[in-house]
């Protein structure tokens, strides 16, 4: 594989990862990992360094998402996970909610 080919791939992986995060699907952590081992590896065969691969990923994102890695970051919402649920209406018996 020659260094363009292999540029290529690395913007093909990241157009696929940040269209399905675009349509809500999360990008499985396998698929995330196999990305970043695929460019470790080029950055250790000496096809690309990390600057070109974040070069790549920037303009990526900016084309899926037409905003920057960081301004995605500060507009996304927080997940549900992180909300703090009230659970204080359970503090008393089902029974004595009914009424």
């Amino acid at each position: 594989m020659n260094r363009e080919n292999f540029l290529n791939e690395v913007e093909r992986r990241f157009t696929f990862a940040f269209k399905a995060s675009k349509s809500g699907h999360p990008i499985p952590d396998i698929e995330r990992h196999r990305l970043q081992g695929f460019m470790q590896a080029g950055v250790f065969l000496g096809l690309c360094n990390r600057s070109e691969l974040n070069t790549i990923m920037e303009n990526t994102h900016m084309r899926i998402f037409h905003k920057s890695i960081e301004e995605r970051k500060l507009s996304a919402p927080v997940s549900w996970i992180y909300e703090e649920t009230d659970y204080s209406i359970y503090d008393t018996p089902a029974f004595t909610r009914r009424s």
